[in-house]
């Protein structure tokens, strides 16, 4: 144990400069993530719009990026993956000042497709550069160590997110004037990602013309990461965008409660993905997978049973730990499986299996909340155990490519 955690300070300390600028820009734009998924239900809640356009304001952001992520990968492996990171931070400050402007439903949804074409434009890009700034043998802990760094940037604007409702309790009857100050700040804080990213100097990934631009020699291992994905993307979305909103309807809490619950919880599993890479070394990737999911998926059915403030705060937490922490590992098994110049596009395919399902079940779960308050939990349960055991089937005797020493960019 002691020799493993030498061995993880020492991978970190051989990332170089682009890792690092890549991790930091990752984080920046975390913090506003962190905020908008606490806020923005209630925000439009507070305005009067229903549990369902609260919900679909998600949905227009998913479908969004889902449509868009594939061809978008497939042109950063293309033409360079960092410009279409960069365009990706600017698409995302603009998506956040719009935020601040919108006063109508439609000004909201504006706002979602810009945040949608912004995930696209980031979402499976970042990992491949990642990737591209790593050798095989630091990749799962800088992974992790980009999780923990982003999973903390995040929980800090879960915490900012308290600021609006304390601002509301003074005020109810200014809505806005109780979420835009804040709002304006997370503008300034995205616009750190763009600076961060444009310093990033990396040599482009030679793509032999007449290739075809879809992943085709990652086609075997991408189908099997669809099936799955796309299970648990449509489990997820039915609750997960929708916790804070679930906390108000059922126990009346605002962000002063659910932003520093969620804060906790995502501290905890912050620290926890800097455990990933000795989890994988001990017993597996996949195995990891399984039980940790099988394990959460348990106490996310145990929380609508729960009526304790304080226990379903444990379960929240809990569930979140154990559903989250195997992420580094799947990100760093996939990039080190698919050829090295179809990262981008094998990044995004996965992704769009998830995104696509979870985005258009955000929507209904809005409204299997007005049919009632505990029914996406057990809709979620279903889903997730089945989503868990076609990974289990496909990939139970699927092994990483061993790990090759390589000098870091």
């Amino acid at each position: 144990m002691v020799a493993g955690l030498r061995d993880l300070l020492s991978t970190w300390r051989s990332l170089r400069r682009n890792a690092w600028l890549l991790l930091l820009a990752s984080s920046s734009v975390s913090v506003p993530i962190g905020f908008i998924s606490v806020s923005l239900p209630i925000y439009l809640k507070r305005l009067g719009f229903d549990e369902i356009l609260a919900g679909t304001f998600f949905t227009v952001s998913g479908i969004t990026s889902v449509a868009l992520v594939i061809p978008l990968g497939i042109l950063a492996d293309r033409y360079g993956r960092r410009r279409i990171v960069l365009l990706g931070c600017c698409t995302f400050v603009l998506a956040v000042a719009l935020l601040v402007l919108a006063e109508s439903y439609i000004a909201f949804v504006a706002a979602a497709a810009t945040l949608g074409l912004a995930e696209a434009l980031m979402y499976s890009t970042f990992d491949a550069l990642l990737a591209d700034a790593t050798t095989p043998a630091q990749r799962t802990a800088a992974f992790g160590f980009t999780f923990f760094l982003s999973t903390l940037a995040f929980a800090a604007g879960n915490l900012v997110a308290t600021l609006p409702d304390a601002a509301y309790l003074r005020d109810p009857l200014n809505v806005p004037g109780a979420y835009r100050p804040p709002l304006t700040d997370m503008v300034v804080v995205a616009a750190l990602a763009p600076i961060l990213i444009s310093a990033v100097r990396l040599p482009a990934v030679r793509v032999l013309r007449g290739k075809s631009l879809l992943p085709r020699k990652s086609a075997p291992i991408l189908t099997k990461f669809f099936a799955s994905n796309f299970v648990m993307g449509m489990g997820a979305g039915l609750i997960i965008p929708l916790f804070s909103l679930w906390f108000l309807l059922k126990f009346s809490l605002g962000e002063g409660v659910t932003g520093p619950l969620i804060a906790v919880a995502n501290v905890v599993v912050g620290v926890a993905y800097l455990a990933a890479p000795l989890l994988e070394r001990r017993y597996g990737m996949v195995r990891s997978i399984v039980s940790l999911q099988f394990l959460a998926t348990g106490v996310l059915f145990l929380i609508p049973f729960t009526w304790n403030l304080y226990a379903v705060g444990t379960l929240y937490v809990v569930r979140n730990l154990l559903m989250n922490v195997s992420w580094p590992m799947a990100s760093s098994f996939l990039m080190s499986t698919v050829d090295e110049s179809e990262r981008s596009a094998a990044s995004a395919v996965v992704g769009a299996s998830f995104q696509l399902p979870f985005a258009m079940s955000t929507a209904v779960g809005g409204y299997l909340l007005t049919v009632h308050v505990d029914l996406p939990f057990f809709v979620t349960t279903a889903l997730y155990l089945t989503g868990i055991t076609t990974f289990w089937f496909f990939f139970r005797n699927l092994r990483k490519p061993r790990a090759t020493a390589g000098r870091s960019l």
